[in-house]
């Protein structure tokens, strides 16, 4: 199902790459943005009697930062729209940005469906687009024209060697390394745009032993764990948990991802994704990212690189189309698939080989209360498409799931303005500051256990369900443009207010609640002038100078992931109850949960299993069809 763009590129319209779009047509809920926001927007100096001909510019604040459109009008009607800078995240919102310019002009309509996937950034859009209109002294009522259903959809069949269910960061990975192969491919997405999860982590990649670390070391690193396979996974033994660990000490599944992450790295490299320069960053060891470096949008790049390289190879994604139903023959054998698209178009596609690649379950309210009882009531910061569709018909098909309700992880996340979780988890990395609860205390160690501190906080009610950030004007300027990290993500949290100036502590503490703030920080910088571990064994304390009064950022952990999946062995073969391969079926990523988790560790690289078992995936179906 092979969109013709071209119908779509009318006026002044600038929608950016064709191959990064995805399907321009969706089926997302209707969503409606208020006229009258203007969240970040400049103030207009004058605005017309009536709807002018020109180019205008909208504003609306979206999830990371301000986002700018231009509007085009002609003839007292809108002849283009255009987005001219959105900084929300690489391969979600600067996918979702053009794609929404391009359905409200093609319809005329500020009511069109958002791109599922991107929902905060395609209201913004339609927001921008309102403000634009107003600006040029037209009336956003006149293109409210309501939501219609998408209908046009045919019945159509494939036959192919390899069908996947879902295009996210080990789809596109096993997609691409088939097709390399020469196999025929066929991807379903029910999002309106690929990825999944991918865009959304922070592009380190684990590379143990690969040819780009190699070269860039000269011998000069190589007892570092980052660089030998054995080191690496020697580390990773301290971390298994007894009672969790099936191979006494074996862990046979990060031993397959490290065995295999080396030459992973270098067919991404050789292929073209860009990574960061491997001598620049010193903080995170030798460990490569993704280019232009951390939390820096390096995934969403690649996941575009990735999207354009599978279409370039002759595969297919075919977007806004949920699968529905696996296709087994009398003797178990799974030998295709169904599904169903958002415009009533129905699939029935035949395959040697079927991928679950969908994702977890984080998204799904109700397998969260069946799997994480005590995690069900928090909201998740995930991919919204991690439903656990997947999850459900590999059972279905007779796969055995596993490592349910194990403790999970979680994030900084800020609770802000704009009504969206924008991500701060290298906060504790890029801004020396204290980390306090509800009450102006301190409750943990983030440095030493970051994601496990925050989940067991989030948990405990003594901590109020409330967090704040403090920092002090030094570490308002390292979170701006941290030069350690080369990170400037952050950047927007003080343009959208998230980080708040306070003239003293004290008036900190009065504005939000916080009795034991002022104790607190004192506690805290007397550790740090000592040179002294503080008590919860925090070392290297940062002395915050609250003579020019504190910064602080509102802040809620927030969980992001499931760890429980399908079984799998360490090819990428979906097993049933008895550890036996169900023919035909194979897995990888989120879908199966964590991969340390299944060694008895708890999680740690989920970006890092999606993309080895991707392809230690696609290198098992090659074989075996």
């Amino acid at each position: 199902m092979e969109l013709d763009r071209r119908n779509f590129l009318k006026g002044s319209l600038a929608i950016g790459s064709v191959a990064a779009l995805g399907a321009l047509a969706g089926c997302a809920a209707p969503q409606q943005a208020a006229d009258d926001q203007k969240d970040g927007a400049e103030p207009q100096k004058s605005v017309p009697e009536s709807f002018t001909d020109g180019k205008w510019i909208g504003t609306a604040m979206g999830h990371d930062d301000t986002l700018y459109v231009q509007v085009t009008v002609a003839g007292g009607d809108i002849a283009g729209v255009s987005v001219l800078r959105c900084d929300d995240t690489i391969g979600i919102g600067s996918t979702a940005a053009p794609m929404m310019a391009a359905r409200i002009l093609e319809s005329k309509n500020l009511d069109v469906d958002t791109v599922t996937g991107a929902t905060t950034t395609s209201m913004a859009v339609q927001t921008a687009v309102a403000d634009a209109i107003t600006n040029a002294g037209g009336d956003p009522k006149d293109y409210r024209l309501g939501t219609t259903t998408p209908s046009g959809g045919t019945a159509q069949t494939a036959e192919v060697d390899v069908v996947l269910m879902g295009a996210g960061t080990a789809g596109l990975v096993a997609a691409t390394r088939l097709l390399e192969a020469g196999k025929s491919v066929i991807l379903f997405e029910k999002q309106d745009i690929a990825g999944g999860s991918m865009p959304m982590t922070y592009s380190g990649v684990a590379a143990a032993e690969s040819q780009l670390q190699t070269n860039y070391a000269l011998g000069r690193a190589d007892e570092n764990p980052m660089y030998k396979k054995e080191l690496m996974l020697g580390v990773m033994q301290k971390y298994l948990v007894a009672e969790n660990d099936r191979f006494d000490g074996a862990m046979p599944y990060q031993t397959a991802m490290y065995s295999n992450s080396g030459q992973l790295v270098d067919w991404m490299h050789d292929m073209g994704i860009g990574f960061y320069s491997l001598g620049v960053n010193k903080a995170y060891g030798v460990t490569p990212y993704l280019a232009p470096g951390c939390y820096m949008g390096g995934c969403g790049y690649a996941k575009d690189f990735l999207v354009d390289r599978v279409g370039a190879l002759g595969g297919q994604i075919v977007y806004a189309t949920k699968v529905t139903e696996l296709v087994q023959d009398a003797d178990g054998r799974v030998t295709g698939l169904k599904a169903e698209g958002c415009d009533g178009s129905t699939w029935i596609v035949t395959a040697k080989a079927v991928c679950l690649t969908s994702g977890g379950f984080a998204a799904n309210e109700e397998m969260l209360k069946e799997h994480y009882p005590d995690y069900a009531e928090f909201k998740f910061n995930c991919a919204p498409g991690s439903t656990g569709d997947g999850i459900e018909l590999g059972q279905k098909a007779g796969g055995a799931i596993e490592c349910m309700g194990r403790e999970l992880g979680a994030f900084l996340s800020t609770t802000n303005q704009a009504g969206s979780n924008f991500e701060i988890a290298f906060l504790y990395q890029t801004t020396p500051g204290i980390l306090v609860n509800a009450s102006g205390k301190q409750f943990g160690n983030i440095m030493s256990d970051n994601h496990g501190v925050l989940g067991r906080a989030l948990l405990d009610e003594a901590n109020g369900g409330a967090f704040y950030y403090i920092t002090d004007e030094a570490g308002r300027i390292t979170t701006n443009k941290n030069e350690l990290y080369a990170m400037d993500t952050y950047k927007c949290l003080e343009h959208r207010g998230d980080m708040v100036h306070y003239d003293s502590v004290e008036a900190a503490a009065e504005e939000l609640g916080l009795p034991e703030l002022a104790a607190t920080l004192e506690t805290h910088n007397a550790h740090a002038l000592a040179g002294e571990e503080d008590e919860f064994g925090r070392s290297k304390l940062p002395y915050l100078d609250t003579h020019d009064g504190i910064w602080v950022i509102s802040c809620i952990p927030t969980f992001y992931l499931t760890t429980g999946g399908l079984v799998i062995d360490t090819a990428g073969r979906v097993q049933n109850d008895a550890g036996e391969a169900i023919p035909g079926l194979y897995a990888a990523g989120d879908v199966c949960g964590s991969i340390e988790e299944k060694d008895g560790r708890p999680y740690a690289m989920g970006f890092d299993a999606a993309l080895n078992y991707g392809y230690l995936m696609a290198e098992t179906v090659k074989a075996e069809i």
